[in-house]
């Protein structure tokens, strides 16, 4: 008989409920029925707009609500008083494309196999969030800040709409590449918003908080001794201004908000100056703050969470299938059923060993130790010692013993991977046709990721001295660049790479061309040693070989600009300037545009009478004002008649750069014409 009576009351509260919902389905569903059956939740709706906003670069302890008492994040901290702050939450890796590949498949980089910016691409066959939320009838948008995610490295799959344009802010620097800032992306993304639907899925990845650091005006001014946070409160400001946007338009209550970052920044720490070669928490470590639907307001969560639990918690909260065998876990469960703490965070980095050809670093984090796996050992009491500067491995070998074996693990469930976007076998033989030592690249499984050799921490010195080489090249400095690079001993193609650029603009073409010739031995999946390549033959007047080297960087990365440029230099010394302005256009319309494609069609416009002043305001004073850019220009408008101009334009050059004796010797020239 209680069996029955029992049955016969949830029968009425089911009718009820039904009652109560409808022509209203997508707001109350099955999960939120048995919460409702079995007395543990009132029944909340489901979000019609998800808002994922990832911040690049942006420590966990930079934020205000995470301790920061200096830091300005008003939007971060409102997000985090509204819902959900969780304390410590993990990234998997201090690299752009491996860490968004994890948050964007609940996978750890083993299993979806991104291990490295640029040569690696989302495999076809695992599934992301954007396609799930797809499936569960959300339009999905993305806009992108920086080309490390350009859309052909995978994660534009299931988005309707991805915005990867950067050629509303062209990179300036020799050593940068293209981006654009958070003001930028935040106006495309209210474009769209005009027309958007009432149901979406947006990702806005912002990148102000990078390195170079270098905040507007107002925010730098703020922030004088420390332009990283001033980038931050850039980022948060710009965040402000967005979600202030979607709430003026949809008042429903209804949109979920999810914001993180994809890594921290070392900024000095373990004598890592930026991120990348180590997985302390200054890198991994990130904040994850939640507010919307289905969250209590004001909550914090104080045990680990990962990156990758972020995807399975978006689908849950919007009732869309799951992601099949991810290894991340839905953070409701933390939420309601006090889950213990007991997920273990999987870090590494293989950047070391891809960009350096130094150890790898792998790594396992509980709520309490942290185990990285490299030539010497580490563990860390975090709880003791949260700033990971005492090294417990020695002393409690059972514990690292311990982990270790759950790294294992972990790492047992890899998928077969290795660089993707590498030279097949057809191009490997192109290249060796056109003279090229190629070694392969391309590691064996047990390489890949196996830990043995020199050791990143040990190694940091040479990381300052490249990094001081790039600042001495940059500032036009290539024979002092070029010394100090000589002297290092060892670091992988990108060390020869700047020993190849800095060799050429110190005048030995024929030094840079060697090293050149080296780096893409070791690296033939990357395109810039093949650019870099081409200009050495260039300057050898070796114009056919330079533009072979050039195509192969064109194939090799097909949404840069350099390999295109580069052509349309060999055309204009050929005397083919139809051809030339061709290239250059195409190269102005990659998604990977750089200053030189438009600063090099609009010389060529100009001498034949037409004025570039749109072009160019594409196009920074800061890489207007660099020698090469303001040299060329200049002569073209001294050949168009625009004397004036040119001198206008070289006196600009001088004041950034002092001594440069080209610039000098072309505005004494233009001196003497008058």
């Amino acid at each position: 008989m209680g069996t029955r009576s029992g049955s016969l009351k949830v029968g009425a509260i089911a009718s009820q409920i039904r009652n109560l919902v409808d022509g209203a389905t997508r707001v109350y569903t099955v999960p939120c029925l048995i919460a409702t059956l079995s007395l543990t939740a009132a029944c909340t709706p489901r979000p019609e707009r998800v808002v994922l906003v990832t911040i690049d670069t942006l420590r966990a302890d930079h934020v205000g609500s995470y301790g920061a008492e200096s830091a300005r994040t008003p939007t971060l901290d409102g997000i985090a008083a509204e819902g959900v702050r969780f304390e410590t939450a993990i990234s998997p890796a201090p690299l752009t494309l491996p860490s968004h590949s994890s948050l964007m498949t609940g996978l750890d980089p083993p299993r979806h196999g991104v291990r490295n910016n640029t040569t690696f691409r989302l495999p076809e066959d695992v599934a992301t969030l954007a396609e799930h939320m797809r499936a569960g009838g959300f339009a999905t948008a993305a806009f992108i800040a920086a080309v490390v995610l350009d859309r052909q490295y995978g994660l534009a799959r299931g988005f309707d709409h991805y915005d990867d344009q950067m050629s509303l802010r062209v990179a300036a620097g020799k050593n940068s590449f293209p981006e654009r800032t958070a003001d930028r992306v935040v106006d495309a993304v209210l474009e769209w918003l005009e027309t958007a639907p009432d149901r979406f899925f947006l990702w806005v990845h912002l990148y102000d908080p990078h390195a170079d650091y270098a905040p507007p005006p107002g925010f730098l001014a703020a922030f004088l001794s420390n332009p990283y946070a001033g980038e931050i409160a850039f980022a948060d400001f710009q965040l402000g201004s967005l979600l202030k946007a979607i709430r003026a338009r949809w008042t429903d209550g209804r949109t979920l908000i999810v914001v993180t970052s994809d890594h921290g920044d070392s900024r000095g720490e373990h004598g890592e100056l930026t991120h990348s070669l180590t997985i302390y928490d200054a890198t991994q470590r990130v904040p994850l703050v939640m507010s919307g639907p289905g969250l209590p307001r004001g909550h914090v969560v104080a045990s680990p969470v990962r990156l990758i639990d972020v995807a399975p918690t978006i689908l849950a909260l919007s009732d869309v299938d799951p992601l099949p065998d991810v290894d991340g876990l839905d953070l409701l469960r933390v939420l309601h059923t006090q889950e213990p703490q007991g997920r273990m965070a999987y870090l590494e980095t293989l950047s070391p060993q891809l960009d350096f050809g130094w150890s790898p670093l792998l790594g396992a984090r509980s709520s309490r130790f942290k185990y990285i796996r490299a030539p010497r050992r580490e563990l860390y009491d975090l709880l003791e010692d949260p700033g990971e500067t005492r090294n417990l491995a020695a002393e409690r070998q059972d514990l690292v013993a311990k982990l270790d074996a759950e790294l294992e693990r972990r790492l047992a469930r890899s998928r077969p991977t290795s660089p993707t976007l590498e030279p097949d076998s057809e191009m490997r033989a192109r290249l060796e046709e056109l003279g090229y030592v190629v070694a392969t690249s391309r590691r064996s499984e047990a390489e890949l990721g196996r830990v043995g050799g020199i050791d990143p921490k040990d190694a940091m010195p040479m990381v300052h001295a490249l990094f001081h080489a790039m600042r001495l090249l940059e500032q036009g400095q290539a024979r002092a660049a070029f010394e100090r690079l000589t002297r290092l001993d060892g670091g992988g193609w990108l060390v020869d790479f700047y020993r190849s650029e800095s060799a050429r603009d110190s005048g030995d073409p024929i030094a840079a061309e060697a090293f050149a010739r080296s780096a893409i031995a070791q690296a033939p999946g990357n395109a810039e040693p093949y650019v870099s390549l081409g200009r050495d033959l260039a300057a050898q007047q070796r114009l056919d070989e330079a533009w072979q080297a050039f195509a192969q960087a064109n194939e090799v990365d097909a949404a840069a600009s350099e390999g295109l440029v580069g052509m349309g230099r060999v055309a204009e010394a050929r005397g083919e300037r139809a051809r030339a302005a061709e290239l250059y256009s195409q190269a102005a319309e990659r998604r990977g545009v750089k200053a030189e494609a438009i600063w090099r069609l609009a010389a060529l416009r100009i001498e034949d009478g037409r004025v570039e002043d749109q072009a160019l305001a594409r196009v920074s004073p800061e890489a207007l004002a660099r020698p090469d850019a303001a040299l060329r220009l200049a002569r073209a408008e001294v050949r168009a008649g625009l004397e004036a101009r040119a001198r206008r334009r070289l006196e600009q050059a001088l004041e950034k750069s002092p001594d440069s004796a080209e610039l000098r010797t072309a505005l004494d020239a233009i001196g003497s014409v008058r």
